[in-house]
């Protein structure tokens, strides 16, 4: 049986944790066909995502509330291009680098800050015993 997550933060924080991981497998993705001619180089649309989830999060709360109903997963689409090899592949391996090593990062910190996050909820259980 699963239990249900009616607390936000930490619904927040494994959204947080979802996102980064799709991020990573983008990216790994990008990585993986470094050599593949003619392919195009592929990143989460943030700005997007964001968007919908401010709009989300300024919503009504309730039943028929958008707060209430799940939030996407962000969109894959082809990065901005600054340079095409020659074989017509836009990977840049030192923007994907940087990019797996800054996901990790950002992932590790939503673990870290999850795990404290239920530290404090287990803390406040023990308090109402």
């Amino acid at each position: 049986m699963e239990l249900p997550v009616a607390d936000r933060i930490t619904s927040l924080l494994t959204t947080f944790l979802d996102v980064q991981s799709r991020r990573a497998e983008v990216v790994s993705s990008n990585i993986a066909n470094a050599d593949t001619p003619g392919y195009a180089a592929k990143e989460l649309d943030f700005a997007d995502y964001l968007r919908r989830a401010a709009h989300q999060a300024l919503a009504p709360q309730g039943p028929s509330g958008a707060a209430d109903q799940p939030l996407d997963s962000p969109r894959v689409i082809e990065q901005a291009i600054s340079a095409v090899g020659i074989d017509g592949n836009t990977v840049d391996m030192g923007r994907e680098m940087a990019a797996l090593a800054d996901s990790g990062m950002q992932y590790l910190a939503g673990t870290q800050l999850l795990q404290l996050r239920l530290r404090t909820l287990r803390a406040a259980i023990r308090e109402g015993r």
